[in-house]
């Protein structure tokens, strides 16, 4: 009897006959095929024409000599692929750089954008400034915003955060910021400065620009420049300050040798190289200057000790004098130290280090601080001198002709002009570290920032920098 199972082996070791394909598969089959590879092609030139876009749109840095007479090409300063950042994700401290790959604009929750009212948003927890600005509000008041950091945990990869406030600090609310790290030797940002409502710029080291008020901002190429400051007319052009440095971290504008000053219309992506009388830019040791502008007119303490002068507007800058010091190396914020300069609706100031007293004292020596003052730069005249335990950090001036001088220690106040100089009060001590920045709005509001970010907070005076109190950041 045969086993069923060798007829299952002969039937599977017998030759197989293929079936047929049903008629015209053949055809569809490679129809299908040529459409795949006419569609791979228009991808891949699309892909081309995209590189190429983007190769155009970023063009490279125009050198520039600086010397009398050259006539200057604007800085084509490319604009990277836009990005926003909501203000409730904050920001901590980051030292990713942004994903170099990415071309998309970042997601966002919401935009949220400067306003003489609110923005309807809160600003993001644990909020730690660094950098302060006032504008118009086109109403006889002013509209303010802070930068810096939110943490210890934010909501995106970077916590770079806005907040503004339309009553001078007694309250405030979110403003989207740029989708960029904390300050880290070439990238990311820490100081900020508006034209107007919508007009305004992120800054040091790199480079951001906003023209809605901050609801959407473009990243500005520099050329491998570093921002140091940027100022602005009222409503109008604005100076900014690059510079070659090589500071790590968040020490961006530490060992800067050169600079370059430049200018651009406010909205505008594009900046402009200003001519400045030659060697007056460059020094061969770390350096810093200091920029400042009243009205169409902006002056520039150079890293020589040169003050130069010229429209805000840009063209060809003179030489109106020379300054009673120099600029030494830069403070962490970017502030020029050993000499600093502003101005008042009738003068230049000029604060210059003048070393210490020498002598014990109840307090231990004590470091001196002269203020000079200039018409127009070109002569000077020594108003005063002022006494403090550390370095001076920040100088500023009032409508009235008061001078206010922030150091690490605290707040001092002149109202004759720097004649006599008397301490602010904070109602208690004063932050620990003293301030890195003051500024007067008109006569009597003024606003500091202090050393510490991890406050949360600034300080804000109403009586002409005589007396101080803190404003918290949050909603």
């Amino acid at each position: 009897m045969t086993s069923p199972r060798d007829e299952i082996d002969d039937w599977l070791g017998g030759e197989v006959q293929p079936l047929s394909p049903p008629p015209g598969s053949l055809d569809r089959i490679r129809h299908g095929a040529r459409r795949r590879k006419t569609r791979q092609a228009v991808v891949a030139a699309a892909g081309s024409a995209v590189v190429i876009a983007a190769a155009v749109a970023v063009p490279q840095l125009v050198g520039s000599t600086n010397r009398p007479g050259n006539s200057h090409p604007p800085i084509a300063l490319g604009s990277a692929p836009s990005s926003v950042q909501p203000s409730a994700s904050g920001t901590g401290a980051s030292t990713a750089a942004p994903d170099s790959k990415s071309s998309a604009p970042i997601p966002q929750q919401q935009r949220s954008t400067l306003s003489t009212t609110t923005s309807g948003t809160i600003p993001p927890p644990h909020f730690r400034p660094t950098s302060v600005t006032f504008v118009g509000n086109n109403a006889g008041g002013v509209v303010g915003a802070v930068i810096g950091q939110a943490g210890p945990r934010c909501a995106s990869q970077f916590c770079t955060s806005l907040a503004g406030t339309s009553d001078y600090g007694s309250s405030w609310y979110g403003v989207s910021a740029p989708y960029a790290p904390g300050p880290q030797g070439t990238i990311g940002v820490s100081q900020l400065r508006f034209a107007n409502l919508r007009d305004g710029w992120a800054f040091g080291p790199a480079l951001y620009e906003t023209s809605v008020g901050g609801a959407s901002w473009h990243k500005i190429l520099t050329g491998g420049q570093r921002v140091v400051d940027i100022e602005a007319a009222a409503g109008g052009p604005a100076l900014g300050l690059f510079a070659t440095c090589t500071g790590n971290r968040p020490a961006y504008a530490a060992s800067c040798t050169s600079f370059s000053l430049n200018t651009s219309v406010a909205g505008s992506r594009m900046w402009t190289p200003v001519t400045v009388p030659a060697g007056t830019m460059s020094t061969g040791h770390a350096a810093s200057a200091d920029l400042v502008v009243t009205g169409t007119t902006g002056y520039l303490l150079t890293p020589t000790g040169a003050v130069v002068t010229g429209p805000v507007s840009g063209g060809t800058w003179r030489l109106a004098g020379q300054a009673p010091c120099a600029p030494g190396p830069a403070q962490a914020s970017g502030m020029p130290s050993q000499a600093l300069l502003t101005t008042s609706p009738q003068q230049l100031l000029a604060a210059c280090a003048a070393g210490s007293t020498g002598g014990p004292s109840s307090t231990g020596p004590m470091s001196l601080t002269r203020l000079y003052t200039s018409a127009n730069g070109a002569t000077w005249q020594l108003a005063g001198t002022v006494q403090h335990p550390t370095a001076a950090t920040s100088l500023a001036s009032g409508t009235a002709g008061q001078v206010v001088l922030a150091t690490t220690a605290g707040i001092y106040q002149s109202g004759d002009g720097g004649k006599t100089w008397r301490q602010a009060s904070f109602g208690g001590a004063g932050p620990a570290g003293g301030f890195t920045f003051v500024g007067m709005t008109n006569a009597t509001d003024g606003v500091a920032v202090p050393a510490d970010s991890l406050l949360g907070e600034i300080f804000v005076t109403s009586d002409g920098g005589l007396t101080w109190r803190p404003s918290l950041i949050s909603g």
